[in-house]
């Protein structure tokens, strides 16, 4: 009997992925829960083990192929089934295939245990963190030709960099009177991550009429209640950023205009009002923008919100986030105020509704009102930028928004006053 390992549903509406990694090679020898493939899907990157020992006949899809849900990955031959009744063993098979646990979140890679199986029978790959492998995948590098020097031959990052500048090929033109080194055109394939990223920003903006409000925020009161805040979070480990801040001045912001908290189902022609505040926070990551979502973060305080926003950009750098830790958000916060810039028009994440966009917190001479008198001062300045999709939300709404939660960021008490109202 040769058994059909499928791609199974793994829920969230995902109907397709990418074959990012195969981890095993046609006539290798699998165990069961041994690692055979990685597979990229729009929200999450899961890893597929076998659910039965036996021999690989095929691999049916090669690495960065797309793949639909029921599609068959790996035609395994089961290991001798000791006399077992084969249609007992097509049951065992059937329970396995609906079995969700199947799908997990990308982790750091499985050992094969070599007292179980013959060395021949032992795939040796280099150990190298997630983030290194997709990158080597998108560049066409093996890892295996990469000398490791980190603990247990580990590839580090600056082995693969270093590694990488000397691939790329260059050669030198002669001029007459001067020799000129001229390097060559690199194709890098639209894969993984990347990829994901095109499709899903091509689909907001071909879905969603983008509009962007701008508005400058003075810092001074936020930023002192984050200095104060930063030594109780130093003896707790938990470091206090303003997004957690920033996140609790949107709750009551986001109450009074619901329309902001919504998504637009076209296929129904309705607007989802949604009940609970799920804020998306944008990480950058070696490989790309990925998305982790604070689930009710309307019912959360001051330092819960600060250790998940913490705790989800390591998850996401590392490559360790699940499904649920990427799905169902409501609105979305992206900051770039660390790299710089006055102002941007950030993307929607489509199908939500707005999106903001945190820039530069800097230094400006702005003028004040000072016992009725205007003053020049020097305040800590930043810019907001809410996108918002105007099919759903005018930009009158889009303003009066953006002018509430200034209101709360530049007066944090308030947020104790409108407690319970």
């Amino acid at each position: 009997m040769t058994y059909e390992f499928k791609f199974a549903d793994p829920g969230e509406g995902v109907h397709e992925g990418e074959v990012l990694q195969w981890h095993v090679t046609v006539g290798e020898i699998v165990k069961n829960e041994q690692l055979l493939v990685e597979i990229m899907t729009e929200k999450v990157t899961v890893e597929l083990t076998s659910p039965i020992s036996g021999k690989i006949l095929s691999l049916e899809f090669q690495e960065g192929d797309i793949i639909k849900v029921g599609d068959i990955l790996v035609r395994i031959e089961p290991k001798s089934t000791g006399g077992k009744n084969l249609e007992l063993i097509k049951e065992d098979l059937k329970k396995v295939e609906e079995d969700d646990s199947l799908f997990t979140a990308a982790t750091p890679f499985k050992k094969i245990e070599t007292s179980d199986l013959n060395q021949s029978e032992v795939k040796k790959e280099p150990i190298a963190a997630p983030s290194i492998r997709r990158q080597a995948r998108e560049l066409g590098i093996s890892l295996s030709d990469i000398p490791g020097t980190g603990p247990a031959g580990r590839i580090t990052r600056e082995d693969f960099q270093s590694f990488s500048v000397q691939k790329s090929t260059s050669r030198v033109v002669s001029s007459g009177r001067n020799d000129i080194i001229q390097r060559e055109d690199q194709s890098i394939p639209l894969r993984g991550l990347r990829r994901n990223i095109s499709k899903a920003m091509r689909k907001s903006k071909d879905t969603a009429a983008h509009y962007t409000y701008f508005e400058e925020v003075d810092m001074t009161a936020l930023e002192a209640l984050r200095q104060d805040a930063k030594p109780l979070g130093e003896k707790n480990g938990i470091k206090i950023t303003y997004i957690p801040l920033i996140i609790k001045c949107l709750i009551p912001t986001l109450r009074k205009f619901p329309y902001l908290n919504s998504s637009l189902d076209d296929e129904k022609g309705e607007i989802v009002l949604k009940g609970a505040i799920n804020i998306g926070i944008a990480v950058n990551t070696d490989n790309g923008l990925v998305v982790p979502v604070i689930k009710n973060a309307d019912q959360k305080g001051i330092w819960d919100l600060a250790q998940e926003v913490q705790s989800l950009a390591e998850k996401a750098r590392n490559g360790l986030l699940s499904l649920d830790d990427v799905t169902g958000g409501s609105f979305t916060i992206t900051s770039v105020g660390n790299i710089g810039g006055f102002a941007a028009t950030p993307i929607i994440r489509w199908p939500e509704i707005a999106i903001l966009g945190l820039m530069r917190n800097k230094l400006r001479p702005v003028v004040i009102e000072q016992n009725g008198k205007p003053e020049i001062a020097i305040r800590k300045i930043m810019m907001l930028s809410l996108t918002i999709d105007h099919r759903v939300v005018d930009g009158a709404v889009g303003a009066m928004f953006t002018n509430e939660l200034t209101k709360y960021m530049e007066n944090p008490a308030l947020l104790l006053l409108n407690e319970g109202l």
